[in-house]
C-alpha cells in the first residue's frame, strides 16, 4: 500500500473516479498573455517638436499613434495639417495636458504611454 505522501504524489494533476482509480491527468490550460489592441505604428526614435506644417516619419508615427488612442482617423500621410492639430488638441484635452496643437515633449511622453498601454480616449 502507497503512503499517503506517496499517494499525494500521484494524484496531483489527476482525477478521481468514485471508487478510487484514476483517469487521465487533468490537462493544464495556460492562457496566451493579452495583447493589446493598438495600432501597429512605425516608432521612431526621433520625437521632434511637431506642428502644422510638419512632416516626415514622426508625423506618421504621431498620426498612427493618435488615431489608436482616439475615435476618429487622421490620414497617415506624414503631413501635419489641421486634422492632426484637432487630433492633437482632442488628444491633449483628454490627457490633462495644455491643449496647444504642438507636439512636444510632454504631449509625446503620453501619446506614447497612452498607446503603448492600449489606453483611449473617446473624443
Amino acid at each position: 500500500m502507497l503512503s499517503l505522501l506517496s499517494r499525494a504524489a500521484l494524484l496531483t494533476g489527476a482525477a478521481l473516479l468514485g471508487g478510487g482509480g484514476l483517469i487521465a491527468t487533468a490537462p493544464t490550460a495556460t492562457a496566451a498573455p493579452a495583447q493589446p489592441h493598438h495600432f501597429t505604428c512605425t516608432h521612431t526614435t526621433a520625437e521632434p517638436q511637431l506642428s502644422v506644417g510638419s512632416t516626415g516619419a514622426a508625423v506618421m508615427q504621431a498620426q498612427c499613434q493618435l488615431n489608436s488612442v482616439l475615435d476618429r482617423r487622421v490620414v497617415v500621410d506624414g503631413d501635419f495639417g489641421s486634422a492632426t492639430k484637432s487630433a492633437t488638441v482632442a488628444f491633449q484635452q483628454c490627457a490633462g495636458l495644455l491643449a496647444d496643437g504642438i507636439i512636444g515633449p510632454a504631449t509625446w511622453s503620453e501619446l506614447d504611454r497612452w498607446w503603448l498601454n492600449d489606453i483611449d480616449c473617446h473624443k
